[in-house]
């Protein structure tokens, strides 16, 4: 795929992992013996490094401290070439941290430090230059008070992706839904919203979205594509799973970048599916791009 002209815009987490790998015998109270590592985390870092490394002007908001993990974070969002001059380095605050366990199957437990994200840097970027930027990415956290965003994003028909994986309420506002271009959500998100297991089956719940994509993943099951009230499913190669962690952000970070390039959104999906299942045999959110360097 073509390096995208324009900017891409990320905003939400970003935040210092530290992920420990568990086998399936061990012990509780005992003492455990595993490697520990240390990674560029959170769901808008992942997708902003992911759509860098395939060519998008990625530039990432997000609020971290001006401490030596926060250091360590720009270098490595640098060298993914993710563009970090927006970052919000909070002066004396600690850089938010993140504990990933990962059992033997690859499924993950996540125990995350809350930022306190301030909308004016990009605000400020989107009122200065609306012609340049190609979308904007938000990650499901940021869901509840993103409005100053898609108002500026309505009014220079700029798409706004959200991916809700980490929304935290079992209900949500199906209006203010209905101004993003893609909501990306996972099946565990979709049957916690509509009580069903897939998007087939919960078209009466997403009506009022007549000109959104929602697209859930479904992990070894593919995904579901809803559009007009028309139900894709779309396979996925089965892929012995390593860890999981950042699968669902490089799907998005890859989905961006397909949109930002123009790519039909069938052919989009199944292209940001081949990058996650290719996720999941590495280590880490973004062992993908580890492994490229």
């Amino acid at each position: 795929m073509k390096p995208v002209d324009g900017v891409c815009l990320f905003a939400g987490y970003l935040n210092y992992d530290i992920t420990v790998r568990l086998n399936s015998d061990f012990d509780v109270g005992k003492r455990i013996n595993s490697v520990i590592k240390t990674s560029v985390g959170g769901m808008a870092a992942n997708a902003a490094s992911i759509a860098a490394s395939l060519g998008s002007n990625a530039v990432l908001f997000s609020s971290i401290g001006d401490d030596e993990v926060g250091q360590f974070l720009k270098f490595k969002l640098e060298k993914y070439k993710v563009v970090t001059s927006c970052l919000d380095f909070q002066k004396g605050h600690r850089s938010p941290h993140c504990i990933i366990q990962v059992e033997s199957d690859g499924q993950r437990t996540i125990i995350s430090e809350k930022i306190d994200f301030d909308y004016s840097n990009i605000i400020n970027f989107l009122s200065e230059r609306p012609d340049n930027i190609k979308i904007i990415y938000l990650d499901g956290y940021r869901f509840f008070d993103c409005d100053p965003i898609l108002e500026i994003s309505r009014e220079n028909r700029i798409p706004v992706v959200i991916d809700l994986d980490g929304y935290e309420d079992n209900n949500i506002d199906s209006e203010k839904l209905s101004y993003f271009d893609s909501i990306i959500l996972n099946k565990s998100l979709l049957r916690q919203l509509t009580g069903c297991n897939s998007l087939e089956k919960s078209k009466d719940y997403f009506s009022r979205l007549f000109s959104s994509k929602v697209i859930c993943t479904c992990a070894e099951d593919g995904v579901e594509l809803l559009r007009n009230k028309n139900f894709v499913k779309i396979p996925t190669t089965r892929i012995k799973v390593v860890d999981t962690t950042g699968a669902g952000d490089t799907f998005a970070g890859a989905y961006v970048h397909g949109v930002a390039n123009g790519l039909p959104t069938v052919e989009n999906i199944k292209y940001s599916s081949k990058m996650a299942s290719k996720s999941i045999i590495y280590n880490g959110s973004l062992g993908l791009l580890e492994a490229k360097h």
